[in-house]
């Protein structure tokens, strides 16, 4: 059986028994059905026959499963021990990334085997929190290679000579960005809507825009528009800001903003900024690069605004730290 084979079976075992628990025979039938397999030929009992090649695959993959505590069975019935994906954060990543890369130099799967350790992926029997951990890993190698604070020699990673004395305070800052973040996210997304309309107008301020008015529209019937900032410059030019916020882990999808700029482009803003605690998808990163009037923001950008406008982080005894009165 190849490995593609195996995950094939993986795959569609976990996707069925998602939805209800099963006996082998029915789970290997609708299985076979997905793969391609006819009636006829998941009935054909020769030894060399597809449906007995698959059923014997079929087999090998439900004890593996069974093995790793990923599947129980009871009474001949198959059920998920646990669907549920957990939850993989983008800065926890970097932060444990930049971790063992202090210790040494490690190649892409040795980095992805430890993270999978770390935030228990592999414990789980859904591969959607796989595929998140595997995108974030894959984004963070790739800023933190073009940032050159990691360098690539043959296909291992190791931290540049040039950085390896700040680490430790990249770290700090990490971790301050980290819980920072995790605050926003546990107030909500009308806490986060309120808070960046204000920082947004705080931060334009600070950069020689006057802001007229600011607001939070509300509702469910706010047509993809969270909040409008208005603005007017020193030779009189106004402009009207829209705002979409996401308060959440996952990072937002091109379909997201694709969304949020049709609705500027229809309520006739002058500029849009989609704003998400996360990280943008690359497909969503690439499609803002590719329109002019509409930008994205993310986790990062809002710890970088928040420091700069004092808005939510503040300088204590030479330190940065929460602004537990703001957030």
């Amino acid at each position: 059986m190849t490995s593609a084979q195996r995950k094939r079976i993986y795959n569609e075992a976990v996707k069925i028994l998602e939805k209800s628990t099963l006996s082998r025979n029915e789970l290997f039938i609708r299985v076979a059905t997905r793969l391609g397999l006819s009636s006829k030929e998941i009935a054909d009992s020769h030894t060399a026959s597809k449906g007995q090649s698959l059923r014997a695959d079929f087999g090998a993959v439900l004890e593996a499963m069974i093995g790793r505590g990923l599947l129980t069975e009871a009474d001949g019935i198959l059920a998920l021990k646990e669907s549920r994906p957990v939850t993989v954060k983008a800065l926890e990543c970097e932060r444990e990334i930049l971790s063992m890369l202090r210790e040494r130099s490690m190649s892409r799967y040795e980095i992805r085997s430890r993270l999978e350790e770390i935030f228990g992926t592999k414990k789980t029997a859904t591969q959607k929190d796989d595929h998140v951990l595997f995108s974030y890993l894959g984004q963070i190698l790739k800023r933190l290679v073009n940032e050159r604070t990691l360098v690539i020699s043959g296909n291992r990673y190791a931290i540049s000579n040039k950085k390896a004395a700040i680490i430790g305070d990249i770290s700090s800052v990490l971790e301050l960005k980290a819980e920072f973040l995790d605050r926003l996210h546990a107030r909500g997304g009308e806490f986060f809507e309120h808070y960046f309309v204000t920082l947004l107008s705080k931060y334009l301020a600070k950069h020689g825009k006057t802001v007229t008015e600011s607001y939070v529209t509300g509702g469910s019937s706010d047509g993809g528009i969270d909040g409008v900032v208005k603005t007017v410059d020193c030779l009189g030019f106004r402009e009207t800001i829209m705002i979409q916020t996401k308060n959440r882990n996952t990072y937002a999808s091109e379909t997201d903003v694709r969304g949020f700029f049709g609705a500027v482009c229809a309520k006739m803003g002058s500029r849009g900024i989609f704003v998400t605690t996360s990280d943008f998808h690359s497909q969503a990163a690439a499609f803002l690069t590719s329109i002019d009037n509409c930008v994205g923001v993310n986790g990062d950008k809002i710890f970088d605004m928040a420091t700069e406008c004092a808005f939510g982080i503040k300088k204590r005894d030479g330190k940065y730290v929460i602004d537990e009165k703001v957030i």
